[in-house]
């Protein structure tokens, strides 16, 4: 019995080893699978992120920077795809947000976002990050030798100027990217074709930066550049105001519209026109000063030029008409002057008083109207002055004046008034050619060539 009861006892031990291992491997299964399913809940992190209810999701309206308030904000591209996985979204310091992945096949498919910046401009004290690691923005010197942050020619879609002198330029670079019109250039007359004329008509106006502007209209324009000019005393505040990049041009010296043209070039990824542009306006220069620059100092002659505010409002030394005055081989009234301030220099609308003009007695005086000149020439208190007496008292032709783009033609026009003996142009054609290659306008008659304004 003993003996029976031994092998029962055994026997019986075995099959409650086999069942208490059994429970064993059955809850170790339970743990196995439970850790599977949280795993494979935490295979998509995008998914996660866009659905949870603590994250904003990615939004295309508010992330593409529609407001224009928002210097920084990134633009997403979302692009299906079926071909992502474990991806690593990586916030860096720019807030740009980068995508890595290994390629692995991912079952339910997802979308991959690549980024690039929305285009807004830095002055040289700004932040240029968003330039190491992106194609789409590069970094310009300006004319006002500001480094600015601009988005590259493809991404520049809409441009807006604060001045006529760039909304030509862009005009005849790009016109397809020239959002609004500044409400001098709309003023003003113009020779171009006439389909470029109705769409140029059909553009927004805006203000100056030296009448004011609007800025919700700007906001509201929302160009991807702002362009205005090194007079401008409010750059940097346009540039805080405006997400848009702001880039000054000049227009101080005759021959700064040649950098003009070649920055706009740059700007606009026109450069092949913008260039033969500079070259023509260069080249039209040295045609004048080949023949000016020979005259002695003590043969050139004195020069008094009357602004549009009338016979007693001239320009200072550091301007586009002084600087015309000098390329044309004469002497303006303020050329030796020293007692000018910085501001002074670069207005053109300084007042002078009779005797300042008297003292100075000069032998040639241009204005701007008829007007002017019919003023100047009724006036008996400019009777004794030389230009005066000797019938040399002359007002700018209107489609080739001393400022402006046709300010080049001004400067072969001066130069033949200055010195009729030794500077000889065919003036009516090469107005012609100006216009033909600048406004691509080839209709000017000679009647209009010698048109002046009233």
């Amino acid at each position: 019995m003993n003996r029976k009861l031994k092998v029962l006892f055994i026997a019986m031990m075995l099959v409650a080893a086999v069942f208490l291992s059994g429970c064993t491997d059955s809850h170790s299964v339970k743990e196995n699978n439970s850790s599977s399913d949280n795993s494979m809940e935490k295979v998509n992190p995008i998914t996660e992120k866009e659905n949870s209810s603590d994250d904003k999701p990615v939004s295309v309206a508010e992330d593409i920077g529609t407001n224009g308030t928002n210097e920084s904000t990134p633009v997403y591209s979302l692009n299906d795809t079926n071909t992502t996985s474990n991806n690593t979204l990586n916030a860096t310091s720019n807030n740009t947000l980068n995508t890595t992945s290994n390629n692995t096949s991912y079952s339910n498919g997802n979308v991959s976002l690549s980024t690039r910046h929305s285009g807004s401009g830095h002055s040289s004290s700004s932040s240029s990050s968003e330039t190491s690691d992106s194609d789409d923005t590069t970094e310009l010197t300006d004319m006002a030798q500001r480094t600015v942050t601009i988005p590259t020619p493809e991404n520049i879609e809409k441009i807006s100027c604060l001045h006529p002198i760039p909304t030509y330029m862009t005009w005849r670079l790009a016109p397809e990217k020239l959002n609004s019109v500044d409400m001098v250039f709309n003023a003003n007359p113009r020779l171009v074709p006439e389909d470029a004329n109705d769409t140029l008509n059909g553009l927004p106006v805006t203000g100056v930066f030296f009448k004011g502007m609007n800025q919700e209209q700007m906001l509201a324009l929302n160009p991807d550049v702002i362009v205005s000019m090194t007079k401008d005393p409010n750059l940097d505040q346009e540039q805080s105001d405006y997400a848009a990049s702001v880039v000054a041009v000049s227009k101080d010296n005759l021959t700064d519209y040649e950098q003009s043209f070649r920055l706009m070039g740059k700007l606009l990824g026109n450069e092949e026109e913008a260039d033969e542009l500079a070259d023509y306006w260069n080249d039209s220069i040295t045609k004048v000063t080949n023949i000016t620059s020979t005259i002695p100092e003590d043969q050139r002659v004195k020069v008094y030029y009357a602004s549009h505010d009338g016979p007693l409002s001239t320009v200072g030394p550091l301007t586009v008409m002084s600087s015309i005055i000098d390329l044309a081989g004469g002497v303006d009234l303020y050329d030796t002057n020293t007692t000018l301030t910085s501001t002074q220099k670069v207005d053109e609308h300084l007042v002078v008083n009779i005797e300042q003009v008297l003292l100075w007695n000069p032998d040639v005086i241009i204005t701007k109207t008829e007007t002017e000149k019919n003023t100047i020439l009724n006036d008996t208190q400019w009777q004794s002055i030389n230009a005066v007496k000797n019938g040399r008292v002359y007002a700018a032709p209107r489609w080739e004046s001393l400022d402006g783009i046709q300010s080049v033609m001004g400067l072969m026009w001066t130069a033949e008034k200055l010195y009729p003996d030794k500077v000889k142009f065919d003036f009516n054609n090469e107005t012609r050619e100006f216009y033909s290659e600048f406004y691509l306008y080839d209709n000017i008659t000679d009647e209009q060539t010698a048109e002046t304004t009233a």
